[in-house]
C-alpha cells in the first residue's frame, strides 16, 4: 500500500472513531487535546489499525499515538504479525 494510501486510511479510522470530518483532522492536531479522544478512543485505534495493516502495535506504544503524525510513524515501526 503506498504511504499516501496508508495515511488516508489511517485518517480514515481515526475520524470514524472520534466523529470528524476528514478535513478536521491535521497532521499534528492532538487527540487527546484537540479533538476529546480518551483512553478507550485509542485502544480503539490502535486495534482498527492492527487489523487493517495486519500489524502489532507495542501496548507500550499506545501512549505515544497522540496526533496523526506519530500514528503513521508507529504504523511503519510496527511488527507485522
Amino acid at each position: 500500500m503506498l504511504s499516501a494510501e496508508r495515511e488516508a486510511r489511517v485518517r480514515e479510522i481515526i475520524c470514524d472513531i472520534l466523529e470528524l470530518e476528514e478535513d478536521e483532522l491535521t497532521l499534528t492536531g492532538r487527540l487527546r487535546e484537540d479533538y476529546g479522544a480518551d483512553s478507550m478512543n485509542a485502544v480503539e485505534i490502535q486495534s482498527h489499525i492492527e487489523v487493517e495493516f495486519d500489524i502489532e502495535i507495542a501496548r507500550e506504544d499506545l501512549k505515544r499515538m497522540v496526533d496523526l503524525k506519530t500514528v503513521l510513524e508507529l504504523l511503519d515501526t510496527a511488527k507485522a504479525r
